[in-house]
């Protein structure tokens, strides 16, 4: 009986742990300044692709625009833009493990800054 206990246990704690793999989904918050007429506006943190797929869907604060993907290494991958609608999810095809910037064409002629927020599947970050 207590063989059976232990390797239950251990079974247990073996599908606990394959359970916690590392997180790969996030809500990346883009803040456009007041004022901002530049083309495109960056996020503070860097995606790292955990495949040579990620999926990026606008969440809130952002009608139809741009979204672009710039890789921050110089020689390591390439720059991809592509409409996006709210609600529809946009697939990127980019380097894995490479490291990139994602941005979203939005001016703001207002005196108050915007925050738009993006959903992005399949990246780690890293904050700038």
């Amino acid at each position: 009986m207590r063989k059976v206990l232990i390797i239950v246990t251990v079974l247990a704690l073996v599908l606990s742990l394959t359970a916690c793999g590392r997180q790969t989904e996030f809500d990346i918050k883009i803040t456009i300044p007041a004022g901002s007429m530049e083309e495109f506006a960056y996020a503070d943190e860097i995606l790292i692709p955990t495949k040579s797929t990620i999926t990026v869907t606008s969440v809130e604060g952002l009608g139809d625009s741009e979204v672009t993907i710039v890789p921050v290494r110089e020689g390591e991958g390439e720059q991809a833009t592509s409409y996006i609608t709210p609600g529809m999810p946009v697939k990127f095809e980019i380097e894995k493990d490479a490291w990139y910037k994602i941005g979203v064409s939005v001016q703001n002629a207002t005196e108050e800054d915007i925050t738009v927020t993006l959903h992005v599947k399949g990246v780690e970050l890293v904050v700038e």
